[in-house]
C-alpha cells in the first residue's frame, strides 16, 4: 500500500506547478527519506484522497530537498507532528512540544544576525583571510614578560564572549586577565593587510576592551577527564561591529541541536601552535573531521575514571588538530540556521594529546548540551 501511495504521489506532482522547483531541491540538515518521515507520508496519503488543503501542498513540495527516479527525500522538520490515527477530516495536529532554549527569557539576547563570513568557508592549516571569522577573539593576559595571548574565544553578542572554562578559571597573580582584543589577524601588526596594489586592502580597527565578568561554568574542576570546559566573558564595553568584528551563530534552533556531526567535517580557528612548533601570530585555519561518541570513547579510554563523553565530542586527525593557544576556539560548521546558511558554533576547544596533530584527536566541549547554561548566565 505505501508503494502505491508513493507511485501515485509522485505521479499526481507531475501536474503541480511547485513540483518543477522541487526537482532541484533545497538545502537542510534533515533531508531523508520521504518513507522514513511519518508526518510526510500523512500528507502523501491525503494528497492523493484529494482532501490536502493548498496549504499544506505547498508545505509538501517545498519540502522536497532531493528528487531521483527511484526515491524522494525531504526535510522531515517542515512538517508538524501528528497523531497516529484518523479524526473526523483526517490527521489532526499535536500539540508541538515547547523548545525551552527558543521559548527561554534570554533568547533575543542572541542576535538573529550572525555567522554572516565573507567568505566563511593551525597544524597543516591554512592562513585565515582579512574579515573570514570575524568572531574570532584573543584572550589577553597580564604576565611577567607583559601582555601575552594565550587562549581564543568567539564573539556570540555584543557584550559577551564564548570560551573555555580552563582559560579563565583558576588564574593565578602571575596569569592575570587583562582583557579581550577583538577584530585582530594579526597581533604582531598594527595593521592587517592581505592582496596587492590596487587590491590591496588593510585593516586596523581593533578592539582591546576590559572584563566585566568572569563566568565559568560551576562544574568545571580542571582535572582529567575535563568536563563542563566553557565559560563566558562579559565585556565592560559593548562591541563595536565593523566588518572584522561580528558574532558566530549558536546552535539555538532544535535541528542544530539535534543534528548528527559524526563524519561531519569541521572548521577550527586559532592563532596556536603550528606544524613546525612555533606559535603562530596570524590567525590560522583547519578543517577536521568529527569522530563519533563511540570512536572517542575509544581513544579516551586509557584514562583512569574516564567517562563517557556525553558532553563533548572529538575530532581530527593526523597533522589536522587544534593546539596550545587555540584553546577556547570556536568549532565552526556552515549549517542551515532558519533556512539561511551560516556559520554555526557547535563546539569549543578544550584539550587534547600533548602532541598536536597526532592520530589521537582533539576532544571539543559539546555547545549543544549548554544552551540553557550559557542563556541563564548572559544578562543586558
Amino acid at each position: 500500500m505505501m508503494l502505491k501511495v508513493l507511485f501515485c504521489v509522485f505521479v499526481l506532482t507531475g501536474s503541480e506547478s511547485l513540483f518543477a522547483n522541487a526537482f532541484r531541491g533545497r538545502p537542510c540538515s534533515d533531508c531523508v527519506s520521504i518513507r522514513s518521515c511519518d508526518s510526510a507520508m500523512h500528507y502523501a496519503r491525503r494528497l492523493h484522497n484529494g482532501i490536502l488543503p493548498k496549504e499544506d501542498r505547498n508545505t509538501f513540495f517545498g519540502s522536497i530537498c532531493k528528487h531521483a527516479k527511484n526515491e524522494t527525500k525531504v526535510c522531515c522538520s517542515d512538517f508538524p507532528v501528528l497523531e497516529t490515527g484518523y479524526r473526523a477530516g483526517g490527521f489532526v495536529r499535536k500539540t508541538p512540544e515547547v523548545d525551552p532554549i527558543e521559548t527561554h527569557p534570554n533568547i533575543a539576547l542572541l542576535p538573529s544576525e550572525c555567522g554572516d563570513s565573507d567568505r566563511a568557508r593551525i597544524i597543516n592549516g591554512n592562513i585565515a583571510q582579512l574579515y573570514e571569522f570575524p568572531w574570532m577573539t584573543l584572550i589577553a593576559y597580564n604576565t611577567s614578560i607583559g601582555i601575552q595571548f594565550h587562549c581564543a574565544g568567539s564573539i556570540i553578542n555584543s557584550r559577551y564572549i564564548l570560551t573555555a572554562a580552563h582559560c579563565v578559571a583558576n588564574i593565578t597573580q602571575f596569569k592575570k586577565i587583562a582583557g579581550v582584543r577583538i577584530g585582530d589577524l594579526d597581533y604582531y601588526n598594527d595593521n592587517d593587510c592581505q592582496g596587492y596594489y590596487q587590491d590591496k586592502i588593510c585593516e586596523n580597527k581593533i578592539q582591546d576592551i576590559g572584563v566585566d565578568e568572569i563566568i565559568p561554568h560551576e562544574s568545571f574542576n580542571g582535572k582529567l577527564p575535563i568536563e563542563a570546559d566553557i565559560a563566558l566573558i562579559r565585556l565592560k564595553e559593548t562591541i563595536i561591529m565593523y566588518n572584522n568584528a561580528a558574532p558566530i551563530c549558536l546552535p539555538r534552533y532544535s535541528n542544530l541541536r539535534n543534528a548528527n556531526l559524526a563524519g561531519k567535517e569541521a572548521t577550527v580557528a586559532g592563532w596556536g601552535i603550528t606544524e613546525n612548533n612555533t606559535a603562530s601570530s596570524v590567525l590560522m585555519k583547519v578543517k577536521i573531521p568529527i569522530k563519533s561518541s563511540d570512536t572517542c570513547n575509544s581513544y579516551y579510554n586509557r584514562y583512569e575514571n574516564q567517562k563517557p563523553m556525553d558532553k563533548a565530542f572529538c575530532a581530527g586527525s593526523i597533522m589536522k588538530d587544534s593546539c596550545e593557544g587555540d584553546s577556547g576556539a570556536p568549532v565552526m560548521i556552515e549549517s542551515d540556521y532558519n533556512h539561511t546558511r551560516r556559520i554555526v558554533q557547535f563546539g569549543i576547544v578544550s584539550y587534547g594529546p600533548k602532541k598536536c596533530g597526532s592520530e589521537f584527536p582533539g576532544v571539543y566541549t559539546d555547545v549543544t548540551k549548554y544552551m540553557d547554561w550559557i542563556l541563564d548566565n548572559m544578562r543586558e
